[in-house]
């Protein structure tokens, strides 16, 4: 019976590798199709969407650890320590490596994201390894080419505990979505007067990365966990709800903030795509990419730099499919390698390391009690 029971929790939440996948696909087709030339300016501008895959990770990851800390909080399985080594072992093994063979591959010189600095110095890698690259515009991309979005995943990492506390319903949700937009407009206005450094094109990329501008996001992913976890779905938004978000999407039209409009549009995708089941996007195959959806991110750019390296005579169109498929068969191929060999590994390491953490909590409490 719990087996059976779990199979069905695992169909109903199959929706969430599925917006992975879609999301590193749109990130492929994306950086794919800047290496291609005569591609229609629409068509270009319609493939460059695919960057908002990273804002459907966004949202999955908010949904998940909301979820995780749900089923953990209610039988006080994990405190903060446990949740901190599960999250660190998730996403470290496989990114420190990646650090390494990148900077091996691609040398320490100068790059766009260094400005004018000469080179990646230790200061910067030490950064990387601390996931504290996404607070300097000049590192926060400057090795990988991706990893921007990682040092603001883990930003949200160490927040998350605090707002599981504090968002207990979809009126908090929705509270939170407004407040923390309305204070990233203003961050990034009184910021993109006041820049820290000289190159302003820089400065201007980094305002979209960082931190507070893509919280929102996160906001979103948050408010679609408990929405999901609701009975009622779509009911459980009251009117003062329901108000909060329409007044997030009106303030984000007309402040120009078109990624949190995407993102918006984005959570009524997912929440579709799990409610209506399409067996055409939830299948083993989506699954199979979705679960190997990190090791591709941090991949992809090392395979396609081989990829770009050939040169196809066809039409835009024909050379962008040829390149996209390449590169989608041969990242697929490399990061099931990696996935089976540093990413699961390392989650088995994460969770020894807290299974040997309990005996010594457990025995800490005996003595406590008998000293009391």
């Amino acid at each position: 019976m719990p087996e059976a029971m779990g199979e069905v929790e695992h169909d109903k939440l199959q929706f969430v590798d599925t917006l992975r996948a879609v999301a590193i696909i749109g990130v492929l087709l994306v950086h794919v199709s800047q290496h291609v030339d005569g591609i229609n300016g629409w068509i270009q501008k319609g493939l460059s969407m695919g960057a908002k895959g990273v804002a459907l990770f966004y949202l999955a990851s908010a949904f998940t650890l909301f979820l995780s800390l749900s089923r953990r909080s209610g039988d006080g399985r994990e405190g903060i320590s446990a949740y901190l080594i599960r999250r660190f072992f998730r996403i470290a093994p496989l990114y420190y490596v990646m650090l390494g063979i990148y900077l091996m591959v691609n040398g320490t010189g100068p790059r766009f994201w260094l400005g004018d600095q000469e080179g990646v110095t230790v200061a910067n890698i030490a950064a990387h390894v601390l996931f504290l690259n996404g607070l300097n515009p000049y590192w926060i991309n400057s090795i990988i080419g991706v990893e921007w979005s990682i040092a603001v995943e883990f930003m949200f990492y160490l927040f998350v505990p605090l707002l599981f506390k504090l968002i207990r319903s979809v009126r908090h949700a929705a509270w939170f979505v407004m407040v923390v937009l309305v204070l990233s407009y203003g961050l990034n206005m009184w910021f993109a007067q006041y820049p820290w450094i000289s190159d302003h094109s820089l400065w201007g990329h980094y305002l979209y990365l960082w931190f507070p501008n893509q919280l929102p996001v996160f906001g979103l992913g948050i408010l679609l966990f408990l929405i999901w976890k609701n009975e009622r779905h779509w009911k459980s938004i009251d009117r003062i709800s329901g108000g909060l978000l329409l007044g997030s999407v009106l303030f984000a039209f007309f402040g120009g903030m078109t990624d949190y409009l995407i993102g918006a549009g984005l959570l009524l995708g997912a929440y579709a795509l799990y409610h209506w089941q399409p067996m055409w996007l939830l299948n083993r195959v989506w699954s199979w990419i979705g679960r190997l959806s990190y090791s591709m991110y941090l991949t992809h750019m090392l395979v396609l730099s081989l990829i770009i390296q050939i040169k196809f005579p066809f039409a835009p169109m024909v050379n962008l499919m040829m390149m996209f498929m390449m590169t989608l068969l041969f990242t697929t191929g490399l990061s099931w390698l990696t996935y089976s060999w540093i990413e699961q590994p390392g989650i088995r390491s994460g969770k020894k390391l807290i299974s040997r953490m309990k005996p010594m909590r457990s025995q800490g409490d005996s003595v406590k009690e008998s000293v009391a």
